[in-house]
């Protein structure tokens, strides 16, 4: 798609159509590709109701990590996860939703009116994060929304998480199944009837730019598709569509970029091994993630003056992410500097363990149609939650809107409560 882009760049014909720009680099200058920014003109196809160049990259989506259907996104996983989880449940249904789900998965239960029943991962005492949710806890929930005679209609996990944890196959789940993989391009795709991913956090495209995968037949195409065209512009970034294409071709024409990162990635955690200060993450997990133990403040600021920048640092926890676009000298200087950092970085201080999931005591959406006040911290244990309070990043939510508030909130000098 990029070339029919650059084609039409060097077309003399007159853009008598939007972009108000009118693609003029005279008048614009070039730091903006605004030569190739057009809208649903002919010969380029229109996203939500895909017949030429974008059903194409469509379909090599689909054969490129085996699903049934592919689907583009330009609103992010966020869009498409808004549309996936509405295209799975009604108003007023029961879904099963893992505790550490982003909080684009609770505005969707929030918009879609949903009661959620959580699902509490693993905790992770050593490193303070949440793993995986297991079988067993899976299987427990599904009982016990039974004989409530609740039963789910959906339900929607993590993998890989923020951090790296994976599960190893898709749960065995009699509902129709989400996993928001949004940081998990790069891996296989798992046993899920949808799968969201993230193209632009792993894999050469631009921000903003995903990809919704479907299996199986327990999810209506044809509500789907309504569902994405709700949530996503009428007016798609051909910018951000070419991303994806060229995604698309350069993951089929380099599959030795992931031979090299995996060649990277094993003299990394090889040479790690020496350090004595700083403790790096080994059990299995996307391994692309480098997820550090240590005084992560100390060490950000110490990166950062290396000309490092981390992707998170949080108390106990540094986290730097590693892509197939890396090269042997980035990873080389990257040693070298932590290298330096294991001889005077000081000991991680001990993690934060989050409250334990109190049941909803309201759905939601219908907290919100309560009226709301706001108490000083102290005073809010016992009462009902009437806001998101949540981390970003990884953007998980500590507390959620309907939630009975069982011990006081950190970091918190205020918290809204239902009246």
């Amino acid at each position: 798609m990029t070339d029919l882009l650059h084609a039409l760049e060097q077309n003399d014909a007159l853009p008598f159509h939007m972009p108000g720009h009118k693609r003029n680099a005279t008048l614009l200058g070039g730091a903006l590709p605004y030569a190739l920014d057009i809208t649903e003109i002919e010969g380029f196809d229109n996203l939500h109701n895909s017949k030429g160049v974008l059903l194409d990259i469509m379909e090599r989506a689909r054969k490129y990590w085996g699903s049934d259907g592919a689907y583009l996104g330009v609103n992010g996983s966020t869009g498409s996860i808004l549309a996936g989880v509405r295209a799975m449940t009604r108003p007023g249904d029961t879904v099963l939703v893992a505790r550490n789900c982003h909080i684009a998965v609770w505005h969707a239960v929030e918009l879609c009116g949903l009661r959620p029943v959580i699902l509490e991962p693993e905790w992770m005492d050593g490193w303070g994060i949440y793993g995986a949710v297991t079988q067993e806890t899976l299987d427990k929930a599904l009982e016990e929304c039974g004989e409530a005679d609740r039963p789910p209609q959906a339900c929607i996990i993590t993998s890989p998480t923020y951090e790296g944890i994976t599960i190893t196959s898709g749960p065995r789940c009699p509902v129709p199944l989400l996993i928001d993989a949004a940081h998990g391009a790069h891996l296989p795709l798992l046993e899920a009837d949808i799968t969201v991913m993230s193209l632009h956090k792993t894999l050469p495209a631009l921000t903003q730019t995903s990809l919704l995968h479907v299996r199986g037949d327990r999810v209506d195409r044809g509500r789907l598709e309504r569902q994405l065209q709700m949530f996503q512009t009428s007016s798609p970034s051909y910018v951000l569509l070419a991303s994806i294409g060229q995604c698309v071709a350069l993951l089929e024409e380099h599959p030795e970029w992931f031979n090299a990162w995996e060649r990277r990635l094993d003299a990394f955690y090889a040479y790690a091994r020496q350090w004595k200060n700083l403790c790096l993450f080994v059990q299995p997990h996307d391994r692309g993630k480098l997820l550090l133990r240590c005084d992560a403040g100390f060490a950000a600021a110490f990166l950062r003056a290396k000309k490092i920048e981390p992707e998170y640092a949080r108390a106990n926890l540094l986290l730097l992410m590693t892509s197939p676009c890396d090269t042997d000298a980035m990873m080389e200087q990257l040693t070298l500097a932590l290298d330096e950092l294991d001889m005077v970085c000081p000991p991680a201080p001990a993690p934060l363990r989050p409250p334990s999931p109190a049941p909803c005591i309201l759905p939601p959406a219908a907290c919100f149609a309560l009226p709301h006040e706001t108490v000083p911290a102290a005073e809010a244990v016992g009462r009902v939650c009437a806001e998101y309070i949540w981390e970003c990043p990884p953007g998980v939510p500590i507390l959620l809107p309907g939630q009975r508030i069982d011990r006081p909130v950190e970091g918190r000098e205020w918290v809204e409560v239902v009246k």
